[in-house]
């Protein structure tokens, strides 16, 4: 019976909280959560989904894609991959990092493999985790 619970233990995240992504004036009706675990060896674990977020093409001015970014204070932002959003104006983006507080936001950019936010930021949330 032991040995089932440390299984259990270890197959579960230890952690898991919840951040609101707050909109910006460039996506104002944009609703968003960023979900976070952090897993057995302490890295966090992100979930992002978005709602009512319009296609980047449809910004004004127009853009190609969406990035998600994570940046710890201090330091610089790190690009984590390209938000893809549907024709129901949904996404779901999810990702690995061995940090712990950080902020999380979104900008619309004309190429998934920036390596520093350019475009304007859309949604943005601080995770702040308060679990051991």
């Amino acid at each position: 019976m032991r040995l089932l619970i440390v299984g259990l233990l270890v197959t579960f995240p230890l952690v898991a909280e919840k951040f609101l992504l707050k909109p910006t004036d460039t996506a104002p009706v944009a609703t968003g959560e960023v979900d976070v675990n952090r897993d057995e060896y302490g890295d966090s674990k992100i979930d992002l989904t978005v709602d009512h977020l319009a296609r980047a093409a449809e910004l004004s001015p127009a853009h190609h894609v969406y990035v998600v970014w994570v940046q710890p204070s201090p330091g610089a932002a790190q690009n984590m991959g390209e938000l893809k959003v549907g024709d129901d104006l949904k996404g779901q983006f999810k990702a690995v990092t061995p940090l712990r507080n950080f902020d999380v936001f979104i900008t619309a950019e004309t190429d998934p493999q920036t390596p520093q936010p350019r475009g304007p930021v859309v949604m943005r949330a601080a995770v702040h985790q308060t679990g051991k």
